[in-house]
């Protein structure tokens, strides 16, 4: 048994360090890595298994933080990071890489390819090939930043802006108390419907509304 303070080899029915005199608990183990584990498991469940090592791809080095294991219980697995070297990066330097974590954009994708398409926004304003922003069913909230459904990087665009919504086969838009204020065909509006080919601008940036029918 190794002492939880000082690390030194005990025997197993000793109840004290006989090195620093620290006690010594049975409820406890440590493995070759120094992680003080719960004594009712086999292996450390703090160290990477192999599985693991192999998803990341790197090197896995020895840490107090570190991904855990299948070992663990449930409870225990809702955030699993680990520490690895990254090739081409100064020697000693350490990235934080997240597994097992799936990316919030990648559920906000997951749910939007889950609504029915219902339209597209297009402009030429930033670039001269063209950009498109898909619509679905439902709310569409446009921002210049941050969290929405289609950010813009236009400047003069507020976060939030406005919000389309298609519902019960129409388009409805509506201005979030922009800065800018939302004009459809040169006018500024509140909150209006939408048709097709009707020209949407916030900020500086024009957006030609498409409709699936």
């Amino acid at each position: 048994m190794n002492c939880p303070k000082c690390n030194s080899v005990n025997s197993n029915d000793s109840k004290f360090c006989i090195i620093c005199g620290a006690e010594l608990s049975q409820a406890t183990k440590i493995c070759p890595n120094g992680h003080i584990y719960d004594a009712k498991y086999d292996v450390c469940p703090i160290c990477p298994s192999p599985e693991l090592a192999q998803k990341i791809g790197s090197a896995i080095h020895s840490s107090p933080t570190v991904a855990y294991s299948d070992n663990l219980d449930e409870s225990m697995k809702n955030t699993v990071v680990e520490q690895v070297n990254v090739s081409g990066e100064a020697k000693g330097s350490k990235k934080t890489v997240i597994v097992n974590e799936p990316s919030k954009d990648g559920i906000k994708e997951e749910i939007r390819q889950s609504r029915k398409l219902a339209g597209w926004l297009i402009t030429f304003t930033w670039s001269a090939e063209g950009e498109d922003y898909r619509l679905y069913e439902g709310r569409n909230l446009i921002t210049g930043g941050g969290q929405g459904d289609i950010i813009i990087s236009d400047p003069a665009v507020s976060n939030p802006h406005c919000m389309i919504l298609f519902r019960s086969g129409r388009f409805k838009i509506k201005d979030e108390l922009s800065t800018n204020g939302t004009f459809i065909n040169g006018t500024e509006i509140e909150e209006t419907e939408l048709k097709d080919s009707d020209i949407i601008k916030i900020g500086t940036t024009e957006l030609k509304l498409r409709t699936v029918n």
